[in-house]
């Protein structure tokens, strides 16, 4: 009898054992399951994220300028969106400033984010009251450095790029361009014109010129007060500054550096021969007084 019953605890043994297996598995399903689930709400909530980035309104656009600039430029009236949008471009003297001046135009920009894996990003300006060429804006991103390289759009990195701006718009800086007034015509020229930022110091790199024929001024009755011209050169980390004057009863020249952080110039100012009486007021106001003429820091 003992004998026959020998087997029966094999098989509650086995069956113990087959239980124990498959109670083993069911919470393992359990959290694969919920593993995946979590894994499908990151993906959907990164997609509608993505989403509304994509087509994020240009007024963020706006105030992420507006901010960057420390309250002196504004983007107004912007629309579309902040890949593909227009607005007014604005020039205030920042916090606290009652004065604004609103360039003419409206510009309107398109950002390419082929590249943007690679860390690049392709921005075309076009503003027709400004430059018949677009402007290309070429920015790059690395670990401890970027760089924006500005040319006409389409051309290679050395062609220039042409525009003009009326002096009036300097007026929404404030002081000291509302006192002084400056009118006339701004012409600008860049020469493979580029900023980088290593370690937080900025260099830069091309040349810009601003050439300013028969410029005038509200402190002065003669009118124009002269013709000049301003080259910046950029020497990597230290640009050169240079002012000379082409003609008129106002003659100024001087040089300086801009190390990327702030301008170090030293210049020289005085009335050609018979205009000092009408002069003397605008002299006054660009520097100290030395026999003949007046220096000019800054």
């Amino acid at each position: 009898m003992a004998s026959a019953q020998t087997p029966v605890p094999a098989r509650d043994g086995r069956s113990a054992a087959k239980r124990s297996r498959t109670s083993s598995r069911k919470p393992v399903r359990r959290k694969r399951g919920s593993s995946r689930r979590r894994w499908l709400w990151l993906a959907a909530f990164l997609g509608v994220l993505w989403a509304l980035l994509w087509q994020a309104p240009a007024s963020w656009l706006s105030a992420a300028v507006w901010t960057a600039s420390g309250q002196r430029v504004l983007l107004a009236q912007a629309q579309g969106t902040w890949r593909d949008g227009s607005a007014l471009l604005v020039l205030e003297g920042g916090a606290g400033s009652r004065g604004a001046t609103v360039l003419p135009g409206a510009l309107r920009w398109t950002v390419s984010l082929g590249n943007l894996w690679r860390g690049r990003l392709l921005t075309r300006i076009d503003w027709p009251a400004v430059s018949a060429q677009p402007l290309q804006v070429d920015t790059r991103f690395g670990l401890s450095q970027a760089s924006v390289a500005l040319r006409p759009a389409g051309e290679g990195p050395e062609a220039p790029w042409q525009g003009a701006l009326p002096l009036n718009v300097l007026d929404g800086l404030g002081t000291p361009w509302n006192t002084v007034a400056l009118r006339g015509q701004a012409q600008f020229t860049l020469h493979g014109l580029h900023l980088e930022s290593v370690a937080g110091r900025m260099r830069l790199g091309g040349q810009v010129q601003i050439d300013l024929p028969d410029v005038a001024s509200r402190l002065s009755v003669v009118a124009p007060i002269g013709s000049y011209v301003l080259t910046i050169t950029g020497q990597g980390a230290d640009a050169q500054v240079d002012l000379r004057s082409d003609k008129g009863p106002l003659l100024l020249q001087g040089k300086g550096v801009w190390n990327g952080q702030a301008l170090q110039f030293l210049g020289t100012g005085r009335a050609a021969p018979g205009n000092e009486a009408a002069m003397a007021n605008l002299l006054s106001l660009l520097g100290r007084p030395e026999g003949d003429h007046i220096r000019i820091s800054i």
